[in-house]
């Protein structure tokens, strides 16, 4: 077979695994019942079934041959045996078909497929979308564009819900370049789960970039470049989506919200008149009735942080600022007047689905160029988006909030560096792994524009990547209905942030004294509780604010205070 350029593997199975397989393969109307009743101690054959794969030209195929030792039927002594030769005859006649199929003249060179010599690199993403049934097409039109620009194939695996921090996970599938959040991310670094790119940024000037211009973390106790944060930064305000339908049947002037507390009479009408809608869904499960709206920068991850309203540095226990307890009482307000599910900490449904699907009036939602323009394009007959006149806010984590970087198990790892630089800045790529393929997934119109190829065909119906998020959205195509500048509407929107006073600030978690775990253990106790409304927030915020304070929370705001003074010291020198 070799001068053919057949390559062919043997698989075993036990026995009862061979006796469901063969009947699954003779008998494929009863393979519902195929191998699970046969009897494991007193198997009706004994044998072995043996599958072939074999590779021509860049396909593989399978063959399934079987042999066996004897056979019990119902009268074994009548039976008699089978002799081994029939494998050897059965094998010999696949191995003629096979030879048969090879075009004529194949050589072992031409046969062998080049393919087979050509780097395959994977990505992992993630999101609950269309992808499983559609991404093979995506990936062959992604395999087209990296072959013409890398000489590389590349291809998306979809990585299931929240898999994006299971390292070991993305490990099993051979992901190789994978996307993170910066806690699993800094685990990962000190786990040596992460490539060191440094020597290869030279070929990666769109990730040399990203990594230019945001402050790199000083916490990592290396000198390496282990990931590059997401190219655009986390920066958004918040505001809320608005079931259309609602709206418009009750008339409601949305002109009028400037805050969350504006759309409280509207939620009146909606509990009275919609006994089954919720009035106002969390933006994701378990998040807090006002998850975007942060009132500090959070410098230690648990408590510590810099208000801001505040021009000064100065560092406090954000849960005992009267911001804080602000938020905690309007999620009791809303709670006790029914605007909020009963199920809301269980509920797994995000507040946007909820509201498409008018299970939910409102819920809270982002807002920044990219995405809210995005979803008024897709979803605006639904749905209508009220911003809230809160200035974007900006720190040295919403840079870092998400890293990509490479597996040190890749095989190729000059070619996923370059891969990944292509991800970070070509529009043909990242319209595919953000939209699909055109002229299936989406049309451009003669203003550029994408739009859906048919009347009926929806974002739910085709690739849909929920994860967008975590991509350079501004280098992709825009769809009808949004901004043909999109660039220039988010550096205008930049321009509007507040800066944490702290910004490029980062806390160096080794030096501190106090146990930070344990801090931390008692703020995701009582903060889901708080922030839903599910408690008694006068009793149970003061329990809370003195818990800390046992744990230590004064002395951890003091420590935290010194680094960031020090931190501003070196800055001026």
């Amino acid at each position: 077979m070799q001068r053919y350029g057949v390559m062919i593997v043997l698989n075993t199975l036990p026995r009862h695994q061979a006796a469901g397989k063969l009947a699954a393969c003779n008998h494929k109307h009863k393979q519902g019942n195929a191998g699970h009743k046969v009897n494991k101690k007193q198997p009706f054959f004994d044998g072995t079934a043996v599958f072939c794969r074999f590779s021509m030209h860049g396909a593989t195929s399978f063959v399934s041959l079987y042999y066996t030792t004897k056979w019990r039927g119902h009268k074994e002594g009548k039976e008699g045996f089978m002799e081994k030769s029939r494998f050897r005859i059965r094998f010999f006649v696949c191995a003629v078909c096979l030879c048969i199929c090879l075009p004529p003249g194949c050589s072992r060179g031409e046969a062998q497929s080049e393919k087979e010599d050509i780097p395959v690199i994977y990505i992992g993403i993630t999101g609950n979308s269309g992808m499983y049934q559609n991404l093979e097409r995506v990936n062959t039109e992604l395999e087209k564009q990296f072959m013409k620009k890398l000489g590389v194939r590349v291809r998306l695996v979809n990585t299931g819900l929240d898999s994006a921090d299971n390292y070991y996970k993305n490990r099993r599938l051979g992901v190789d370049i994978l996307g993170m959040y910066y806690s699993a991310f800094c685990s990962g670094v000190q786990k040596n789960l992460l490539l060191d790119i440094k020597d290869y940024l030279d070929t990666a000037p769109a990730l040399q970039a990203v990594l230019d211009e945001k402050a790199a973390p000083q916490d990592l106790g290396c000198s390496g470049v282990y990931g590059v944060p997401k190219p655009i930064s986390d920066l958004h305000s918040n505001g809320a989506i608005l079931n259309r339908a609602c709206v418009e049947k009750y008339g409601f002037d949305v002109s009028c919200v400037r805050q969350a507390e504006d759309l409280e009479p509207f939620f009146e009408v909606i509990r009275s008149s919609e006994p089954d809608m919720v009035p106002w869904a969390l933006e994701k499960s378990r998040n807090a009735v006002l998850e975007r709206q942060p009132i500090a920068d959070l410098l230690d991850g648990c408590l510590s942080g810099i208000m801001y309203e505040d021009n000064q540095p100065a560092v406090c226990n954000i849960y005992e600022t009267k911001a804080y307890e602000e938020q905690v009482k309007l999620a009791k307000r809303w709670q006790e007047r029914g605007y909020l599910a009963g199920d809301i900490l269980t509920c797994i449904e995000n507040g946007k689905n909820m509201v498409l699907a008018g299970e939910a009036f409102a819920a809270e939602c982002v807002v920044k160029p990219d995405e809210t323009q995005y979803d008024e394009s897709i979803y605006g007959d639904k749905m209508i988006i009220v911003p809230f006149e809160n200035r974007p806010v900006l720190d040295t984590e919403d840079d870092w909030i998400y890293v990509w970087g490479i597996s040190v198990d890749t095989a190729y790892p000059k070619e996923a560096v370059e891969a990944l630089n292509l991800l970070y800045c070509d529009p043909e790529i990242l319209n595919i792994v953000l939209y699909g393929v055109e002229g299936t997934d989406y049309v451009v119109g003669e203003d550029g524009r994408f739009h859906y190829p048919a009347q009926d065909v929806a974002a739910e119906k085709g690739y849909t990547n929920t994860a967008k998020w975590k991509f350079n959205t501004l280098k992709a195509g825009v769809w009808e209905g949004m901004s043909l500048d999109l660039q220039e509407d988010f550096a205008r929107f930049a321009d509007s942030a507040v800066y944490s006073s702290a910004y490029g600030f980062w806390l160096d978690e080794k030096e501190l004294t106090v146990d930070l775990a344990k801090l931390r253990q008692i703020v995701n106790e009582y903060t889901p509780w708080l922030e839903t409304g599910l408690c008694d927030t006068d009793s149970y915020l003061e329990e809370f604010r003195q818990k800390l304070k046992e744990a230590g929370s004064e002395r951890l705001v003091e420590e935290v205070q010194r680094q960031l003074d020090d931190w501003k010291m070196s800055e001026k020198e």
